[in-house]
């Protein structure tokens, strides 16, 4: 499974390649409710690796 994240107004098609982060393939049989902490978890963490490469760039 790979975490990514896209602004609103960013393309859909990067200019340049992404870095994605590669996380475990998990197995359960548990509902999605269950799922959804880890999925916010881990979108906070890609929306603040995206912010904080955007900084980076613009200085």
């Amino acid at each position: 499974m790979t975490v990514s994240h896209r602004a609103a107004d960013a393309p859909a098609t990067p200019l340049e390649p992404l870095q994605s982060v590669k996380v475990a393939r998990m197995a359960c049989c548990c509902k999605l409710s269950d799922l959804l902490p880890l999925v916010q978890q881990l979108h906070e963490a890609a929306r603040a690796s995206a912010a904080a490469r955007q900084r980076s760039e613009a200085a």
